[in-house]
């Protein structure tokens, strides 16, 4: 096992020519960290995102021959369908909703209910974008002028992106049993440990040994982010562990702290 600290500067970039960055945020997303991820990556044929959350990874690197994207939250995968399959609908839906903290709330508190999947996902992608850390509580301004946060977009790039990509919404535990196989790499950003309650679905430490037990005997190969802790290290102390640095902010007041997060291969 190694185990060892690595910056952007030290990796070779492997990261696509055409890298997009992720259409929003995400609790725990790795836009800061994506491209060092992607020049890690092994040879494979089969690219699997278990824990889809915003993609960054998955926006950052070349295109895999076969592509799937999973996530357990029903919302954020109808999000990236529509994305997928209607991104003009959804600009149209998008621009036409002001940015205002009553629509906010009437969106969180369920007063307006979206009348089709586009309008569904507009809604989920307006609390996604207007709130602090994408946690979809709290209405949130931009910090230099105060002003509401950009909501609007041009999708067709990443409807192009997605295109060949085939997007479940699956538990962690079926998607590994259905695609695991030789040539197979799976990328894991699942819920940190001790964090778990900033997420909808539910991701408690049974669920973190399950986890460990399952990607222990897979034929594939795996990349998965954790927090740098104890439970951790502890259920990956047999394989490759490499701290990877990164800076974060508590609140919208706070300023930005580094961090060591961990990025765990086996091989």
């Amino acid at each position: 096992m190694s185990n060892y600290s690595i910056t952007s500067s030290s990796c070779i970039n492997k990261a696509s020519k055409t890298t997009l960055k992720a259409p929003f945020g995400w609790i725990g997303g790795k836009s800061r960290l994506a491209r060092d991820i992607v020049t890690l990556m092994p040879n494979h044929t089969s690219y699997i995102e278990v824990f889809g959350g915003a993609l960054s990874v998955f926006y950052a690197k070349e295109k895999s021959k076969i592509e799937i994207i999973n996530d357990i939250n029903s919302e954020l995968i109808n999000l990236h369908r529509v994305i997928k399959s209607n991104p003009q609908s959804l600009a149209i839906e998008l621009n036409s909703m002001l940015k205002s903290r009553e629509i906010f709330e009437d969106i969180k508190f369920k007063r307006v209910k979206p009348k089709n999947n586009i309008q569904k996902a507009a809604f989920y992608f307006y609390l996604i974008s207007l709130s602090f850390g994408s946690k979809k509580e709290h209405f949130a301004m931009c910090k230099k002028n105060r002003s509401a946060k950009n909501i609007y977009r041009d999708f067709n790039a990443y409807s192009k992106r997605l295109k060949h990509a085939v997007i479940e919404n699956l538990s962690y535990e079926k998607l590994i049993k259905e695609h695991d196989y030789k040539d197979a790499l799976f990328y894991l950003d699942p819920p940190y440990a001790g964090t778990e309650s900033y997420y909808k679905t539910g991701f408690n430490i049974n669920n973190h040994k399950n986890l460990a037990d399952i990607l222990k005997k897979i034929s594939g190969k795996f990349m998965l982010s954790y927090n740098d802790c104890e439970v951790v290290r502890d259920l990956y102390k047999n394989f490759n562990i490499k701290e990877l640095k990164t800076t974060y902010s508590l609140n919208a007041n706070s300023k930005n702290r580094t961090t060591s997060e961990l990025l765990i291969m086996n091989f």
